[in-house]
């Protein structure tokens, strides 16, 4: 690696309000040479909101590869490049894990500079616990796939977390009050906007509250871990994990 390489930079954005930003992002926001965006117009009206002026060029599906090489070419003639996302932590089901991995392979130091994300803060806030979780970025997009991969989930002790469109949310919790009638599910919707809307109950119960929901609405949904079995049964789960990941590490 060069003296002279710059720094990616992986900067969490607000996930809504727009002071929700720690001052080691603005900082950083204001130091490098540019911005690589999912979006530059979200990002243009957040950096005029804390008064920052910075090159900003876009990073979002359609020129990604082309985009990449740009970048990485920026990196190695030494100069600093900040990897934003519309909102939240970049790669959390976002744009910009080729650009991380891109710039490890090439020997560029990469840095995060954390902040919010929608997972934890939704997670924070459901009331279920935190102590282990399974994100799920997309659901699948059909009842009947919906169904049988729920269905997989039913006895999974760990708190599900899952981003879900909009228009499927009606769907999801009429396909949880089939499976896991009684189960309790965490919604949260649009988190630190004046939008912001949180609701907790039973799936059937939900599908009376929740009503329409707009088209542009950030929702996430936090399914609480089943808690049935017995202690002892779960002593001998835990066991027999540690037991198989002590083989598979074994193996490797």
């Amino acid at each position: 690696m060069s003296p002279s390489t710059g720094t990616l930079f992986v900067v969490s954005m607000p996930i809504g309000h727009p002071d929700d930003i720690t001052l080691r992002a603005l900082a950083t926001l204001r130091h490098v040479t540019v911005v690589a965006s999912e979006d530059p117009r979200v990002t243009q009206a957040l950096l005029a909101h804390h008064g920052i002026t910075a090159t900003i060029t876009s990073y979002g599906p359609l020129n990604r590869d082309e985009k990449k090489r740009l970048l990485l070419h920026r990196l190695t003639q030494g100069q600093d490049v900040a990897l934003v996302s519309d909102n939240g932590t970049p790669v959390i089901f976002d744009p910009g894990t080729r650009l991380v991995a891109a710039a490890h392979q090439a020997g560029i130091p990469v840095k995060a500079i954390p902040g919010p994300s929608t997972l934890t803060t939704a997670a924070a806030i459901s009331g279920f616990s935190g102590d282990a979780i399974i994100f799920e970025g997309r659901l699948p997009s059909t009842s009947h796939r919906l169904g049988q991969y729920l269905t997989l989930l039913r006895k999974e002790r760990r708190t599900l977390v899952f981003y879900v469109d909009p228009g499927a949310l009606s769907r999801l919790l009429k396909t949880l009050a089939q499976i896991v009638p009684d189960r309790q599910v965490a919604i949260a919707m649009d988190l630190t906007t004046l939008r912001e809307t949180f609701f907790r109950g039973r799936p059937s119960e939900l599908l009376d509250r929740i009503g329409a929901v707009p088209k542009n609405s950030a929702v996430t949904v936090v399914i609480e871990g089943d808690r049935g079995g017995s202690h002892t049964n779960d002593k001998q789960k835990t066991a027999a994990y540690y037991s198989s990941s002590r083989r598979r590490m074994s193996t490797r």
